[in-house]
């Protein structure tokens, strides 16, 4: 799926975006033509003027003037004064025969109404516009043809510009814009290509990560329904062993029961429909609560449960006390469960048992602890069990991800700390985890003081 998706993506973005600077650069192709034009047409006119004057006002050109003007600047001079020409056989050699230039300008001018035998009337200056004229080579030019009074009769002028060189580079500048486009096109195809991968990049994950979570939720839900069905195909009414199979039953419901709890509360929570109540609320007062609360349990696991708290009196919260209660009632779940994993020393000496036996004291502790930094409030759940491999640190907040691979554990989804972090972001505050100085792992829930949000 995603190899295609990236293929049309890479393609859709290759085709637009060539396609905006295709049209970019032939704007600047055009434009770069009309000004090469403009210059052209500027320069010539500007010759043109210079060879009026000098028609108005001298009546003599020798032919070195001619020639240097001709060479200087590609031009074809045709000068006939009362229809006699100047013996000028020209200096500049274009590509078609000069007699034949000559006759298509002046062909080219009669379309304009000027005739070989043609007279200014109503003023003292007959002219054609700029014309284009085309050469038998492909060669260009521009052209025009002037005829002028003067008190022994008229002269006339016609001249043309070799513009072949400047179509040429016209044409390489096009090339070079054609090659700009091209080598542009693909390095858009190559930057498309890392782009659109980096983009799809979040969406694998999820798409993964949610495969995973199917996979997951079936054999989690697979698994009690299981032992409820052979529960129920072994249930007989003559048997003694109903009562057995019937507790099976009702604990595989109760755990299949909270498994679909965990789901919807944690859909709720990330999908931000839990409502949040957030007030000012004495942070020792709830650890005090869950000491009571989870004291028992941790004896009955042959552990102990610390409560850590300043010297001085800490500052009320400003979270939901409730949600708050949620997300330190699943870390210490956990804490328990891993942490206070039953253990037996080893058979050996006594004194080696004795070692074993004080340092599995130490470690079966669990440290409930607050702090505040200001302007935060930390509460910490502290364990001294297995601990959390750095690799795994960033995935045990995704959903159904034990470290348990083969989910031995049947009172543990993989849910929980996936719920504790959702309701940690619901109300702004932060989870996160650290390992434990001499081994375990350290969850520590940031709260924000109260006293930076004065109600």
């Amino acid at each position: 799926m995603f190899p295609n998706l990236e293929k049309k993506l890479v393609l859709l973005y290759t085709l637009s975006t060539g396609l905006i600077m295709t049209l970019i650069l032939s704007a600047a192709f055009l434009f770069y033509i009309s000004s090469e034009e403009n210059k052209q047409r500027s320069d010539f006119q500007s010759r043109l003027l210079t060879l009026t004057s000098s028609l108005q006002n001298e009546s003599v050109f020798s032919d070195s003037f001619l020639s240097q003007i001709e060479e200087n600047g590609r031009l074809i001079v045709h000068i006939e004064e009362n229809n006699i020409p100047f013996f000028f056989p020209g200096s500049y050699q274009p590509q078609t025969d000069r007699a034949i230039l000559l006759k298509r300008v002046q062909d080219a001018a009669k379309d304009e109404g000027i005739y070989p035998f043609s007279r200014p009337i109503s003023s003292h200056l007959l002219q054609s516009s700029i014309l284009q004229i085309r050469g038998e080579k492909q060669d260009a030019y521009l052209g025009n043809v002037l005829i002028l009074n003067t008190g022994s009769g008229y002269k006339k002028l016609v001249l043309l510009q070799d513009i072949s060189i400047n179509k040429r580079k016209l044409l390489q500048t096009g090339a070079f814009y054609l090659l700009i486009d091209g080598l542009g096109i693909l390095l858009l195809i190559f930057t498309g290509r890392r782009f659109v991968k980096r983009s799809l990049r979040p969406l694998e994950d999820t798409y993964e990560k949610q495969q995973g979570f199917v996979a997951a939720a079936s054999h989690e839900l697979r698994s009690p329904l299981t032992v409820i069905q052979t529960s129920a195909d072994a249930l007989s009414p003559e048997s003694d062993e109903n009562a057995a199979l019937i507790r099976i039953i009702k604990s595989e419901c109760r755990r299949g029961r909270a498994l679909v709890q965990n789901l919807l509360l944690l859909v709720s929570a990330e999908q931000k429909n839990w409502a949040v109540r957030k007030q000012k609320f004495e942070v020792d007062e709830l650890l005090l609560h869950l000491l009571e609360l989870y004291e028992p349990l941790c004896l009955s696991r042959k552990g102990t449960l610390l409560l850590k708290l300043p010297d001085t009196p800490l500052p009320p919260a400003w979270a939901d006390p409730q949600l708050c209660r949620q997300i330190l009632t699943i870390l210490l779940d956990n804490a328990a469960a891993y942490a206070l994993a039953e253990e037996h020393p080893p058979m050996a000496e006594s004194g080696q048992a004795d070692r074993f036996l004080a340092d599995s004291i130490l470690k079966r502790r669990i440290i409930l602890k607050a702090e505040y930094c200001h302007p935060a409030i930390l509460i910490s759940v502290i364990d001294y069990g297995p601990g959390i491999p750095d690799e795994e640190k960033k995935l045990i907040f995704d959903r159904f991800y034990r470290s348990d691979k083969s989910r031995s554990r049947k009172e543990h989804f993989g849910l929980g700390l996936s719920i504790a972090a959702a309701l940690s972001e619901l109300q702004g505050c932060t989870l996160s985890v650290q390992d434990t100085d001499g081994g375990g792992s350290t969850f520590v829930l940031r709260l924000s003081g109260a006293i930076s949000f004065p109600v």
